[in-house]
């Protein structure tokens, strides 16, 4: 009896200290866990059932423009939109807003991004494509990124790179570029020594997708006098350009433009 009384408290310490702090695991219906596999990311599922209340941003696609169509709704629903750009967007939301917004007709699909915070390690402009990706539906394509480390990369980092799902493909100082998907940007920023990521162009020998270095300029070769010759022998095509009349004023600090001559008053003074 001691032994089997110590094993009770033994397993009823845990849930006696999530209560106390106020942790209510949620748990699905069967019908709600069948819409978070169909609408919802494993990760998002977590945080629904955590019973907690921190907010956090999520990737909500819609099935039609956020701001035309979904801007009226998304305010009647206290919902803070950080970004958007098509048909998805960036909202805040707590773990009970997980659900309603799942069983919402209107929404396709929510993904977890991550803390609010770390949005201002994102570039905005990566952070529009990485919307308009989830609004095509084609965040599984790969592409390079550019990571900025708070020093040099050591073999922590780059393990947790890799971990994160991307290969590295060039280390520079205290950056480094890889490759991988989009929806694996939440991921990247989920690494403590990233401080900024923006999208990645390089060169193709250096096995970076997308960005492509020019190895020569056109005419790079030709001298003046060549350019000349060849324009003599193949003239350009006119662009149809109107100079634009001129007319010149008297020049000085206080020089005031001539008045035009009234018909009938015979000039101006």
């Amino acid at each position: 009896m001691r032994r089997f009384s110590l094993l009770l408290l033994l397993v009823s310490l845990p849930l006696a200290a999530g209560c106390l702090f106020g942790e209510r695991r949620r748990d699905l219906s069967p019908q709600d866990a069948a819409l978070f596999l169909e609408k919802a990311d494993e990760r998002l599922r977590k945080e629904a059932e955590s019973g907690g209340t921190d907010p956090f941003a999520a990737i909500a696609v819609f099935r039609n423009d956020v701001f035309l169509d979904q801007s009226e709704s998304l305010l009647r629903s206290s919902l803070t939109v950080l970004n958007e750009m098509g048909n998805a967007a960036i909202l805040l939301l707590r773990p009970n807003q997980v659900l309603p917004m799942l069983k919402d007709p209107s929404v396709r699909r929510l993904a977890w991004f991550g803390p609010q915070g770390r949005l201002a390690r994102l570039d905005p402009s990566l952070e529009l494509d990485l919307l308009a990706r989830y609004g095509k539906g084609t965040e599984g394509s790969d592409a390079p990124f550019l990571a900025r480390f708070r020093s040099v990369p050591g073999e922590a980092e780059e393990r947790s790179v890799i971990a994160a799902g991307y290969r590295i493909l060039f280390r520079g100082g205290p950056n480094m570029v890889v490759a991988g998907p989009w929806s694996g940007v939440p991921r990247l920023l989920e690494i403590e020594w990233v401080i900024y990521l923006e999208k990645g162009t390089g060169a193709e020998e250096e096995g970076i997708p997308g960005g492509k270095v020019t190895k020569e300029v056109p005419h790079s070769k030709e001298s003046a006098s060549d350019i000349k010759k060849r324009d003599a022998k193949e003239p350009p095509p006119s662009r149809g350009d109107v100079s634009i009349p001129f007319r010149s004023y008297p020049r000085g600090d206080n020089a005031a433009i001539p008045l035009q001559t009234a018909p009938g008053n015979g000039g101006s003074r």
